[in-house]
């Protein structure tokens, strides 16, 4: 492949011009964009739903409630689905084994009850963190990586009053 003339193909990645010399994956960047864009939903799809099927009607409808713009909010969506439906799997997991548990006596079963809600609650709070820093990284990725801060001072003299408010609207009751 050293050598033989290139062209840039999809997403910027290069391509040899020669087809002696092509691989599949010099094919898949020589592919028309909404070819490859249709292949790439097609995985996205399939791999969220070897999750579970739920797995996947939450991410599709995560991609449809966040108005997904390109690939990249696509994959973040269903990957917040799939952290969010494992989550909760793990939750109901943590609560059926908590359900078991009727005591706290010394019983070997009741330990082991006590341990496995432990770690299954653990897990799920794992999970469903993971989904929640994904939705800070949409978040992120929308607005650029900026925060803003607004810091207003205001000084009240000694009898004085204050309303410090970001927007004030009138309501329609009083007259």
């Amino acid at each position: 492949m050293v050598g033989s003339p290139l062209s840039p193909g999809i997403g910027g990645e290069v391509a040899s011009v020669d087809p002696d010399k092509s691989t599949h994956y010099q094919d898949e960047v020589r592919q028309p964009p909404d070819l490859l864009a249709a292949e790439a939903t097609e995985h996205r799809l399939a791999l969220t739903a070897k999750v579970s099927g739920a797995a996947l009607t939450l991410g599709l409808e995560l991609t449809e409630s966040i108005g997904a713009e390109n690939a990249l909010e696509r994959n973040l969506a269903h990957q917040i689905a799939v952290m969010h439906a494992l989550g909760m799997t793990l939750a109901a997991q943590a609560n059926s084994f908590t359900a078991g548990i009727q005591s706290f006596a010394p019983e070997p079963r009741q330990q082991v009850q006590s341990i496995e809600a432990a770690r299954m609650a653990r897990a799920a709070a794992r999970t469903l963190e993971a989904s929640q820093r994904g939705m800070l990284t949409l978040e992120r990725l929308r607005n650029g990586g900026q925060q803003v801060v607004t810091v207003q001072y205001v000084n009240v003299q000694e009898g004085g009053a204050a309303v410090v408010a970001g927007r004030m609207d009138r309501g329609e009751g009083r007259k």
